[in-house]
This record gives C-alpha cells, sequence and structure tokens, in this order.
C-alpha cells in the first residue's frame, strides 16, 4: 500500500539560520514502486503524475521540478539534506533536561487471526500515529509475535522513529499467538534505556495460542513473568483488544494491565482504534493535545488557517485524523525545520521551532468525510533560578544573626539555547503556576515569563522547587525538581571588648576615701561617748509605716490612633471610617484586632482578627504580631506569620482575612494634645 512518508520543509543555512517563508521550498518523498504501480496510484488520484515519485514545490505551491532524475548528483544531494536534518534533530534530542525521559514500547500481536480482525491494518497505522505524536522526551521501541518474536527493534528516541515505523509496516499476519515471548522481549527492550516512566502496550485480537498444549503453557508462564517484572519495575502495561472475541476481561492478555496498574481497552472494530488511542495518549501517556478544528469534507480541497499557542515553541505538532486517507496534504509554514508523517488515517505535521503562530494547510478529504484537527505543542526548557537578599535587624535582642528574605524568582529558557527565554508570550501572562518551596505551597504567578516569591532564610541550605504546570494545555519537558543554593544570613557583628581598668581604679580610690572616713568618724564617737555623764535612756524606735505597692508601669505606653477602613465584607454591608484612640489605653497592654473592632462596635465577622495583636513600642511606634491566616501588606511587603513588625506613625497596613473576602486598611496617625483634651470624655 503506498503511502506519503515524510514531507520536510527546508531553509537556505537552516542549520543556523531563520529566514522568511519566502525563501523555503519543500521536498516530498515517496515509497519506491514500479512505474505501472505509479500509474495505477495516480488514476486513483493518490499521487501526482503517472510516474513521478518526488518533486519540488515552492511555498506557494508552484511546481518547480516533475520529474525524477535518478543521478548520482542528486541522491547525494538529498542524502546530504536529510543528513542535516537528522543531526539537527539529534541535537535536539540530546538537549533534553535530565530526568525527563520516558519510554514506551509497542506490541503488536502478528497471529493469523489478524487478517480477520484488522483487514485494513489499522492497528500498525494507530502504531504509526502514537509514535509520531509522542513528545520529544520518549525513546520507543516496538516488537511484534507471532509463533515467536518475529520483529524487534531498540529503543529509539525522537531523531530515530522512522526506523521503528520500517519494522511495524514490515510485519506479516501469520501464525500462533506466543505474547509470552513478546511481553518478554518488550521488558527487554525497555531494560536498555534510563527513563523516568516506562510503558507497555500491547495491541491484541486473542488469547495465547500456541500448537500445543505444552507450548500454550509454557508461553502463558512465560507472560505471567515478564508481568511480574514488569510490576516489580514499577513498568505500567496497557492492552489493547481488538475484536468481538476480546470482550472477556478474563482474557489472560488483560491480566497484565490490572496488575502493573495499567488500563485495558476494547476495540470491536479496527476502527475504534482511533479513539483509543486518543484515550492512551490523553490519560495514559499524559500528552497534552487542543483541538484546532473539525472540517466536514466534501471531496474538493479544503482550506484552513492552524493557530498555534505562540512562536516560541521547541517543537509543535499539527495532527489530522480522518476515517479515510488525508491526500496531497500542502503546508505553508515558518520554521527552523519540518517534516510530514501519513498513514491510512491520519496526516502528522512536525515543526520544529516555528517562527510565526500560524500554519497554513490545504488537503484533499473523502466527501461526506470529517477531519479532526489537533495541535501538539511542546517546550524543553531548563530552569534558572536566582536569590535577591533583604537583611534587617533582629527582633530579638538576643539574636545573633541579621533576619534574611530572599526574593527568589524563576525563569525557563530553551533546552538548546540559553539565551532564549521562554513562556514570555501573552497567552501566559499572568497564569497560576502553584509552586512547592522545600515541601511547602507557594500561590505564584507567570509574569513576563517569571515566576517570584519570597521566603525567609536561617541558614545556608539546598531549597528543592517544583512547578505544577498542568493547567498549561501544553507539554513541557522541564527538570523537576530544582535545586536552589540559598545563603544564611551573616551574623551580627560583636561589640569590642572594653577596658575596665580605669574604672576598676577609681573605684578603689573611693572605697579607700570611705574607709578612711568611717575610721575617722568611729574615732570621734568614742571621744564624744566618754565625755557624757550618764547614758540617756533608750527610747522604742518608731514603727516604720509600710510602703503602698506601686505597679511597676509597661516598658512603652500607647500614643495616637488608629483610623480603620472596612473596604469589602462577606454581608456587603458599608461601614463608615472609624477611629479606635489607642492613647487612652493604660500601660503596655496587648491588644487584638478582634477587640479593637468590637471596641469600635463593629457586628461584622473576620476571621482571623482575634490572633492579630497589637502593643506599644519604642519611639511610639507600634508592634504588629500576626499569628493569624491572613494576609497582611505594608508598602507592598507582606508581613509573615508568626513575626512582629513595628508600624510607625502614618503607616497603612491592608489586611485580607482568613475567609479571602473580607478587607480592611488601618492607618496608625498621631494625636496633638489639643485633640488629646477634646476626646479625653469620648469612648475610645
Amino acid at each position: 500500500m503506498w503511502r506519503k512518508k515524510n514531507e520536510i520543509k527546508i531553509f537556505p543555512k537552516f542549520f543556523k539560520t531563520r529566514c522568511p517563508k519566502s525563501t523555503c521550498f519543500t521536498v516530498i518523498t515517496y515509497e519506491r514502486h514500479s512505474e505501472g504501480e505509479f500509474r495505477s496510484l495516480a488514476e486513483q488520484g493518490l499521487c501526482q503524475g503517472p510516474t513521478v515519485p518526488s518533486y519540488y514545490q515552492n511555498s506557494s505551491g508552484e511546481d518547480i521540478a516533475v520529474k525524477w532524475k535518478r543521478s548520482r548528483l542528486y541522491s547525494f544531494i538529498l542524502a546530504f539534506l536529510m543528513l542535516m536534518a537528522c543531526i539537527q534533530t539529534q541535537a535536539a534530542a540530546a538537549n533534553l533536561p535530565p530526568g525527563t525521559s520516558k519510554a514506551v514500547v509497542f506490541l503488536l500481536d502478528a497471529s493469523n487471526s489478524m487478517n480477520t480482525n484488522d483487514r485494513e491494518r489499522l492497528a500498525k497505522d494507530s502504531i504509526a500515529q502514537l509514535i509520531y505524536s509522542l513528545p520529544s522526551n520518549y525513546y520507543v521501541g516496538f516488537a511484534a509475535y507471532n509463533t515467536s518474536v518475529v520483529a524487534s527493534i531498540g529503543m529509539q528516541d525522537s531523531s530515530a522513529r522512522e526506523p521503528v515505523m520500517e519494522a511495524v509496516d514490515a510485519v506479516a499476519y501469520t501464525g500462533y499467538t506466543n505474547a509470552g515471548a513478546g511481553l518478554t522481549t518488550g521488558m527487554e527492550l525497555l531494560e536498555t534505556v534510563d527513563a523516568a516512566e516506562k510503558t507497555v502496550v500491547i495491541l491484541s485480537d486473542g488469547e495465547i495460542i500456541m500448537n500445543s498444549d505444552e507450548a500454550t503453557a509454557e508461553s502463558a508462564s512465560q507472560f505471567q513473568a515478564a508481568v511480574e517484572a514488569a510490576q516489580a519495575e514499577d513498568v505500567r502495561i496497557h492492552v489493547i483488544g481488538l475484536g468481538a472475541d476480546m470482550a472477556d476481561e478474563d482474557n489472560t492478555i488483560f491480566s497484565a494491565a490490572s496488575q502493573t496498574k495499567g488500563v485495558n481497552y476494547h476495540a470491536p472494530q479496527s476502527t475504534d482504534i482511533q479513539s483509543v488511542i486518543d484515550s492512551i495518549l490523553l490519560e495514559q501517556l499524559g500528552v497534552k493535545k487542543t483541538r484546532a478544528a473539525i472540517i466536514d469534507t466534501d471531496g474538493g480541497t479544503e482550506d484552513i488557517t492552524v493557530s498555534i499557542p505562540s512562536a516560541n515553541t521547541s517543537r509543535t505538532r499539527i495532527l489530522l485524523t480522518s476515517g479515510s486517507p488525508i491526500q496531497n496534504l500542502k503546508a505553508d509554514f515558518s520554521a527552523v525545520n519540518g517534516w510530514q508523517y501519513s498513514g491510512s488515517r491520519y496526516t502528522l505535521l512536525e515543526l520544529d521551532h516555528p517562527t510565526d503562530t500560524a500554519v497554513h494547510i490545504t488537503f484533499q478529504g473523502r466527501a461526506g468525510g470529517q477531519v479532526k484537527v489537533d495541535v501538539i505543542s511542546e517546550y524543553v526548557l531548563t530552569t534558572k533560578l536566582a536569590a535577591a537578599y533583604t537583611d534587617s535587624e533582629p527582633e530579638s535582642p538576643e539574636g545573633e544573626y541579621l533576619d534574611r528574605v530572599a526574593e527568589i524568582s524563576a525563569a525557563f529558557y530553551d533546552a538548546g539555547d540559553s539565551d532564549r527565554q521562554m513562556l514570555t508570550d501573552p497567552v501566559f501572562q499572568g497564569l497560576l503556576v502553584p509552586t512547592t518551596a522545600g515541601g511547602n505551597p507557594v500561590t505564584c504567578y507567570l509574569k513576563d515569563g517569571v515566576i517570584t516569591f519570597q521566603r525567609a532564610v536561617t541558614a545556608d541550605a539546598k531549597l528543592p522547587v517544583q512547578f505544577d504546570f498542568t493547567r498549561l494545555d501544553t507539554n513541557l519537558i522541564l527538570e523537576q525538581p530544582v535545586l536552589l543554593d540559598l545563603e544564611g544570613p551573616p551574623a551580627l557583628p560583636k561589640p569590642p571588648l572594653e577596658d575596665y581598668r580605669p574604672q576598676i581604679i577609681v573605684g578603689a580610690l573611693i572605697l579607700l576615701a570611705l574607709i578612711s572616713m568611717l575610721i575617722i568618724w568611729l574615732a570621734s564617737r568614742r571621744k564624744k561617748a566618754k565625755a557624757v555623764a550618764s547614758p540617756a535612756a533608750p527610747t522604742a524606735p518608731a514603727t516604720a509605716a509600710p510602703a503602698a505597692r506601686v505597679e511597676e508601669p509597661g516598658r512603652y505606653g500607647y500614643v495616637g490612633r488608629l483610623n480603620i477602613y472596612i473596604t469589602n465584607t462577606l454581608s456587603g454591608h458599608d461601614f463608615p471610617p472609624l477611629t479606635y484612640n489607642l492613647f487612652r489605653i493604660p500601660g503596655g497592654k496587648k491588644l487584638s484586632l478582634q477587640e479593637i473592632l468590637d471596641g469600635c462596635e463593629v457586628d461584622e465577622p473576620f476571621e482571623g482578627a482575634d490572633k492579630i495583636f497589637f502593643q506599644p513600642g519604642a519611639g511610639h511606634c507600634l508592634l504588629l504580631t500576626n499569628e493569624s491566616d491572613c494576609t497582611l501588606m505594608q508598602n507592598r511587603e507582606i508581613l509573615m506569620k508568626g513575626r512582629s513588625y513595628q508600624i510607625s506613625l502614618n503607616s497603612k497596613v491592608d489586611i485580607t482575612f482568613e475567609d479571602e473576602r473580607s478587607e480592611i486598611a488601618l492607618q496608625y496617625r498621631d494625636v496633638k494634645p489639643s485633640d488629646m483634651r477634646l476626646l479625653a470624655g469620648e469612648p475610645h
């Protein structure tokens, strides 16, 4: 069966530079057939020209050369171009971030019964569609089995998937069903690669059956041993059961999925495989794609423009699927390189680093048919983390280190070009990206391709950072988590040791003088005692009155007032501006925000207000401590939970409460002595 194998868009100097669309041309190659075969295919409308296996055309579709010249020079030029394209693709594959590789092996039941259940060879066509739709970080392997393993090709990266398809195309349906040998081979192929995730996809139409009971039992035992090995190595097995006989969930083949946390799929007809392929791509392999269009074809030429997410993708695949062949497809695009792969029911256009967000496509479909167009975009990224530090004096007098807060930023770059920043397109602006830093969740947003968040730093540490891009309708390939080296805060400078010798000398001299004065005084007392004729009668000493106990006042007292502006509430009730006179609060009493609101007779719940506290501080400042889960902001700085902050006069604090809706603004203002006398009689 004839099929167009690939279509390559080529730019001059395509391995180094990007050129305008007007300079590109297309090379289309076909499988070799005899002259008579091509005449027959031409009559069916499957190729252009009766004997022409290849042609050139420019971006506008004009024929440049129509005849194939089988000269050595032409062969050399074509081989050179394809070699350079291969080198470029291999370079792209080599740029994959570490730890992002995945692997999948496709096992095809090639027994004789498949001639009945897959007359149109759609199983092989579906494998091809899966292989070409997979992102660049996938290794792909293939094996086919009947009486024994009749085809096998080792794990290939994204630069070498064509040999896998050649092996798939060469398979013929004959013989018995030795699934044990097939799955064993599949597991052996997976052992040759280091991948974060490993998967086996089996396409089969029946139970294990060999030419004797002994051989059947041996294959079943071998199959179970391979399943247990997959279970031990965390390899998932998905089974596609083809044909009406595969409706039985007790089938030995289906047991492989249930034992390895895989999924069983049933395709009663070979035409049902297409929907199964979509499910495996989306649900099991996690490949994201977006539906660009659904086109009802009338047999004529269809003309569509497909939009891709941005002009900065590492790779974009445009997949067209239909119930019948898609013919005479031509694509006008701008990219570093491009390929086209076609099968019986699909055509896939693969673009390497597209430079435009629109691809113009023309094709012919069967009258009364329908063509679905999906876009599979891919970014291969490296993450650059950086930290900027802000140091401040510790709040505790016993602190030995400065308080340090790190402003952490994460930017994303093309894995193949460290100077090319990615995710900067408007489609990503403001995107929520849940982030985990050191095991703690952080809410972050993309802004100009950069994610930022703050974190307190107490010592040198390696901080693991992981990003959740599941909200994106695109495939991101990047190493996770990424480690950031944080520098601990510097120690406070120790005060110099003081010389106390002068003070000791002065103290000693004073002590000697006092002793001398005491000796002189005692001597004079003795002389006076001798001169007294009779001693005076002793008198009872008066009882000293006990001193009244005085409560030691707080170190600091309240001054000023709080202006309260309630900007949003759960009930929607509006409140006028309120004032709370702090100077009337005695001593250093600790006040909660809830007590202040109660003092202002605010009848409205504010979750977390009872865990926000105020105390008087030095220099007429307020000391604010947040023990709640509310969000407190001062001068665009987040006041973190469990820490105390000084609020100076005329400062403003914005509070979003735990219900994430109620909001209050507090302004700390001074009160003039004249105003204090006027407010002396008013309640606070």
